[in-house]
């Protein structure tokens, strides 16, 4: 008989500390989410920088390594350097679950500073536009604050999903 007893009292003690576990997960889940909740994309995608990622944007998928994050841009070095507009991505996969807080001494270059830099090397970029825009393939005549003058088109930066070249503009 005593051996019920100390199996009943062995089993009312584990339901006890399984209870317990059970609310200290909760508020472990309740703190994560709180600490969770003040995190940004942003935040994400500098914890991403030098990690393999693959975004989809303009209707496609693009992989690479996380290269450089600017203004408004995310840079990805594969077989081919992808500059994709942040605003235009769809999804964004990672392995890295890290976020960076501070921002890297250039990430106030944005479009027009990738573009500057590729039509200065005279390097054949392709524009993938937003909506039903197509691809422009070519080299930049001129890169303006909000444009740039491609195959003799004009062609407004905040239209441009994702700019594809063989260099990382950024590469120093």
């Amino acid at each position: 008989m005593d051996d019920r007893i100390d199996a009943l009292l062995s089993d009312v003690e584990a339901m006890h500390a399984s209870r317990q576990t059970h609310a200290r997960r909760g508020e472990l889940g309740e703190e994560i989410a709180a600490h969770a909740a003040e995190r940004t994309l942003l935040e994400r995608m500098r914890g991403a920088i030098g990690q393999p990622v693959q975004i989809v944007v303009a209707g496609r998928e693009v992989s690479g390594t996380a290269v450089f994050l600017g203004r408004g841009i995310f840079v990805l070095s594969g077989t081919e350097t992808a500059v994709v507009a942040i605003e235009r991505i769809r999804e964004l996969r990672t392995r890295s679950r890290r976020h960076m807080h501070e921002a890297g001494p250039l990430e106030r270059l944005g479009m027009a500073s990738a573009l500057r830099r590729l039509a200065a090397e005279r390097e054949e970029v392709v524009l993938e536009l937003t909506g039903e825009g197509g691809a422009i393939r070519g080299r930049a005549d001129m890169v303006a604050s909000d444009y740039i003058e491609i195959a003799g088109r004009i062609v407004p930066l905040q239209s441009i999903a994702l700019v594809q070249t063989r260099v990382n503009p950024f590469d120093s």
